[in-house]
């Protein structure tokens, strides 16, 4: 009951600032940070900023960064995100297997190098 009554008064104090301060909640990242649009008197989008729930850490989402970068109108959807880790998921892969198909070749260069070296003298 107490619980609820804080995080009521919690919503209610963010949701206060919000006005005063002329921003709008756009969206959290996995680590809590959380992402606003500040707008002017006259409801124009002035910037963009984030508030870390971690003051030390030094980590910001480069998805949301590309957002407060203004290099992306919108934030990134969760499907958005979801495909993009999909998509370095099998990158990381890909680049695994070519680093163990190389690793083979130069073993077999070097293999091979040796017999001809030997072979020469």
């Amino acid at each position: 009951m107490i619980r609820k009554i804080v995080t009521s008064l919690k919503q209610f104090r963010r949701t206060y600032e919000d006005q005063k301060l002329g921003r709008q909640l756009v969206g959290t990242d996995q680590h809590g940070n959380l992402y606003y649009q500040y707008y002017d008197q006259n409801g124009k989008p002035t910037k963009r900023m984030s508030e870390r729930t971690d003051k030390m850490a030094p980590f910001v989402d480069p998805l949301w960064e590309e957002w407060i970068r203004h290099l992306k109108d919108k934030p990134y959807t969760e499907e958005e995100r979801i495909e993009l880790e999909k998509q370095q998921r099998a990158y990381k892969t890909k680049v695994n297997e070519y680093e163990q198909k190389d690793a083979e070749m130069m073993k077999q260069f070097k293999k091979s190098n040796k017999t001809w070296n030997a072979n020469n003298k």
